[in-house]
């Protein structure tokens, strides 16, 4: 990548080093006013990229202040990044900075984000900007690692991405950037296992409804590890987090903290919550990948599950069974074991009827029927044995059809006779096979 630094001020001001715990503290503060600091606060690793530039400015920002500019004629990912040390781990911070986009496209747009190294989350994200746009404020709130260590960047484009490809072009510039706790500018609850941070104005409901939810919330979190055998993120509490940064047509993503979309029904779900005693079912989904094997055990495991979104809903089923919960999908409340009478209708539109289509809800029906006939202890003992094995241990498996089958070998195991001839048809695993295949 070629990048092209332009320096025209000679000042030195050595980057600033604050103390987290004092709560009103800013914790780093660029406004692009010297060189020199901004020579020692930022360096760039965008090498992979084979075109672009970042420039320092000393004149185009706010007032016509110092500034950056990041451009790039190619879709790329481009940033400069500048790391924390010293910050409280668990704790909330927000970012902060000016934008100004010139022709920006493709991808998640202009964008400030987190190096995912390290973190618990690595999506977190401001809202993703587009075309022209005159000087903005835009923000993440993000929390650190373990050790307290976060870096943060000022991006043109994303370095991975969903269906967007992540990956911009275009010109975008930057000025004040600032970091700092994030305070009472959101809603916080906090629960056994939980933390809520939702944007103040999408909270309509008391305090004591607030809490009603969250102790649902944790009951499911001990259903899940009930189920399981173990907790993710060493056991530590779970942040749900109101975010801008999330592509459009996504409702929330799973990690610590859960990225809840903020422009997605986030007072519906919570006043259905307070009302008609609806978990959430998207919540209680994305805390369910929370609880995949690689999450609660790291890399170089669970390499034998073919789709984390079968699953996340099948430890939901086990949640809302065993603590008689509810949620709703497509305008009906399902509660406890009822919950299989939703999945049965994506068996019915596909397996039941002759139809080889790849439908994981149509499979979780059939999980749910072993269930109905050898209790959840079958899968609890399963999930023991699966969980333990690391991915170099497990058998050469070339599709998601010969996964399935090793899933079911333990489950087999587990209930003392073979499963798949039990409790499928010969027709029905022929589907299966073809709709794994597709």
């Amino acid at each position: 990548m070629r990048l092209l630094f332009t320096y025209l001020a000679c000042v030195f001001l050595g980057g600033m080093s604050v103390n987290v715990f004092a709560q009103d503290k800013v914790i780093f503060e660029d406004d692009f006013n010297h060189s020199k600091k901004f020579e020692k606060n930022w360096f760039d690793n965008s090498t992979e990229e084979k075109t672009g530039k970042i420039e320092y400015k000393k004149k185009g920002g706010i007032d016509n202040s110092g500034c950056v500019k990041i451009s790039n004629p190619e879709r790329g990912a481009i940033r400069i990044m500048h790391s924390l040390n010293n910050l409280e781990p668990g704790k909330l911070y927000r970012m902060s900075a000016m934008m100004k986009c010139v022709g920006v496209k493709e991808g998640r747009g202009a964008v400030i984000y987190l190096n995912p190294d390290g973190l618990e989350q690595g999506w977190n994200a401001s809202k993703f900007v587009y075309d022209d746009m005159e000087w903005s404020e835009i923000y993440m709130d993000f929390v650190p690692n373990q050790k307290g260590e976060a870096t943060i960047c000022c991006a043109l484009g994303f370095p991975w991405g969903t269906y967007n490809g992540g990956k911009a072009l275009g010109e975008v510039y930057y000025d004040n950037v600032r970091v700092e706790p994030i305070g009472d500018k959101l809603y916080h609850r906090e629960s056994k296992h939980f933390i809520v941070s939702l944007d103040k104005d999408k909270v309509t409901i008391t305090d004591k409804q607030m809490d009603r939810w969250l102790a649902n919330l944790d009951r499911t979190y001990e259903a899940y590890k009930e189920l399981l055998g173990g907790t993710p993120y060493g056991g530590r509490k779970i942040m749900i987090l109101n975010t801008p940064g999330i592509e459009p047509g996504y409702w929330a993503l799973a990690g610590n903290p859960i990225l809840w979309n903020n422009k997605v029904k986030v007072t519906e779900v919570i006043e259905r919550a307070a009302n008609l005693d609806d978990w959430g079912f998207g919540i209680l989904h994305e805390i369910g990948h929370n609880f995949s094997a690689r999450n609660m055990l790291g890399s170089g495991m669970g390499g034998w599950n073919w789709n984390d979104e079968i699953f996340a809903n099948f430890r939901m089923s086990y949640a809302i069974e065993v603590c008689q919960g509810a949620v709703s999908q497509r305008n009906i409340i399902y509660r406890g074991a009822d919950i299989i009478n939703y999945y049965q209708i994506f068996y019915d539109e596909t397996i039941g009827s002759g139809v080889a289509k790849n439908n994981g809800d149509a499979l979780h029906y059939t999980f749910l029927r072993i269930k109905d006939k050898y209790g959840w202890d079958v899968y609890k003992k399963a999930f023991r044995t699966l969980y333990a094995i690391k991915d170099a241990d497990l058998p050469e498996m070339k599709s998601s059809y010969e996964k399935f089958l090793y899933f079911l070998s333990h489950v087999s195991t587990a209930a003392g006779e073979d499963v798949t001839k039990t409790c499928y048809t010969l027709e029905e695993l022929n589907l299966i096979e073809r709709s794994l295949e597709k």
